[in-house]
C-alpha cells in the first residue's frame, strides 16, 4: 500500500489536524487554537498526508534553518511511509525555499521516531536537558539539504 498524496494542510484541515494531534499525543500537544492560528499563515506551514499524518515546518525570516515543529502520524497508518513522505515533502518544500537544514527535536525515549529520522539524514546537533513536561531531554536533530556544504547550518542573525 503506498501512502496517500501529500497536500499543503489549509485553514479547512482543522478538524482533521486536531484529531491526529489528539490521537497522536497526550503530553506536550498543541491546543486547537494554537493550531488555527498556525493555519491561518505566517511561517508554519502544514503538510498533510491524507487523515492520517501531518507535519508542520516552521520558517524563520533570515534563517538558512527550517524547523520541523511536529510530525504524527494515527498508530493505525505508521509502517507504511506516511512518516517519511512527509519529511521528504518538508526537505523538498525547505530546499524550495533556500534552506540549508532541517531541524527538529525529539524525545531521547522516543526511540521509533529517532530510528526514523536517523534514516531519514538527521545527525544529532545537541541534547537539551529538561526539554519537555517532566523534565525529559530533547535531542536536537539536523539534516543538511545542501549536499554540496555537508558543514552544518548556522542561523543567521534576525534582521
Amino acid at each position: 500500500m503506498s501512502p496517500p498524496a501529500i497536500r499543503d494542510g489549509l485553514p479547512a484541515d482543522l478538524d482533521t489536524i486536531d484529531a491526529i494531534e489528539s490521537a497522536c499525543f497526550e503530553a506536550d500537544r498543541f491546543a486547537r487554537r494554537n493550531l488555527a492560528r498556525m493555519l491561518r499563515g505566517g511561517r508554519t506551514q502544514f503538510l498533510l498526508a491524507g487523515s492520517e499524518g501531518y507535519l508542520a515546518l516552521c520558517f524563520r525570516r533570515g534563517s538558512s534553518v527550517a524547523r520541523i515543529y511536529s510530525l504524527a502520524v494515527r498508530e493505525r497508518a505508521r509502517g507504511q511511509g506516511i512518516a517519511a513522505a512527509l519529511i521528504e515533502a518538508a526537505r523538498r518544500r525547505a530546499r524550495t525555499a533556500g534552506c540549508r537544514a532541517l531541524r527538529l527535536e525529539v524525545r531521547e525515549s522516543n526511540a521509533a521516531a529517532r530510528s526514523l529520522y536517523r534514516r531519514a539524514g538527521f545527525r544529532l546537533r545537541k541534547r537539551l536537558e529538561d526539554y519537555y513536561e517532566g523534565g525529559e531531554a530533547a535531542l536536537q536533530l539536523e539534516a543538511v539539504l545542501d549536499r554540496e556544504d555537508p558543514a552544518p547550518a548556522r542561523e543567521r542573525p534576525h534582521s
